[in-house]
């Protein structure tokens, strides 16, 4: 029987630019990064009993009784953006980093259907949510040791639940953006707990990875001799010619 529910979906960003054998591990991090993030929002109960759970491999689908949609808009993307940063280091440490996508969305929802369960429009839906530009480019255009979360509510639920004064953000923290994929197109709503932007040398960093602050190059030695028009400076004969370089899905049903 098909029931109104909330429907939440995460992707992490860059999944798959990682090596093989880290994927299990960063998969497993984004499922104890939402278990923490729903335990912090007053939702580890909820999470616990979730009865429809999908794994792609870079990222969850779930399924949730409609009550907890105030407490998945706030404090959840909060709870979750301070989760992920408190893990960033560490993974940096060990060449990974974990930025996720997250769509919330809710309709009609048959999550006990024998063979096809879960199988439903809203479901179609919130995944079309997920892959819509303006999420992406709002992680992609931020400071990624800074932004780890940003998340895309449907037009449905933010007009009953946001506007209609249900939950604890109000209208102005969301930016309502056009959603365009495949035969999908709709207005959505833009929420970043976080917002930074891409840094760029003004920052004293080399791009979106950090690096080292930028250094005025060093003034040429003079007197230097000359080969075809290239000079060799300093003692050491060091010299440089041309330009510098300055899922298979997994279901699981609890």
């Amino acid at each position: 029987m098909e029931t109104f529910r909330a429907l939440l979906v995460v992707d992490a960003e860059d999944f798959s630019a990682h090596s093989d054998v880290k994927l299990p591990h960063l998969h497993r991090e984004i499922r104890r990064a939402l278990g923490a993030a729903f335990e912090a929002s007053g939702l580890g109960d909820t999470w616990r009993a979730v009865r429809f759970l999908e794994s792609t491999g870079d990222g969850i689908l779930a399924v949730l009784p409609l009550e907890a949609v105030p407490r998945l808009v706030e404090p959840f993307p909060r709870r979750l953006q301070e989760e992920l940063a408190a893990a960033a280091p560490g993974l940096r440490a060990r060449g990974m980093r974990l930025r996720l996508r997250v769509a919330l969305h809710v309709g009609l929802v048959d999550d006990e259907r024998p063979g096809a369960p879960g199988i439903s429009t809203a479901t179609v839906d919130v995944n079309r949510l997920l892959d819509a530009e303006p999420l992406r480019a709002a992680l992609r255009g931020s400071d990624p040791e800074v932004t780890f979360v940003a998340a895309l509510l449907s037009a449905e639920l933010f007009g009953n639940y946001v506007a209609g004064g249900r939950t604890g953000l109000r209208e102005s923290q969301f930016t309502e953006v056009a959603v365009k994929v495949k035969r999908f197109e709709r207005l959505a709503h833009l929420y970043v707990p976080t917002p930074s932007r891409e840094p760029g040398p003004e920052d004293g960093r080399d791009g979106p990875s950090g690096g080292t602050p930028s250094r005025p190059p060093a003034p040429p030695a003079p007197g230097g001799p000359s080969i075809g028009g290239v000079t060799i400076n300093g003692r050491d004969a060091q010299v440089a010619f041309g330009n510098q370089i300055g899922g298979g899905l997994t279901q699981e049903r609890r």
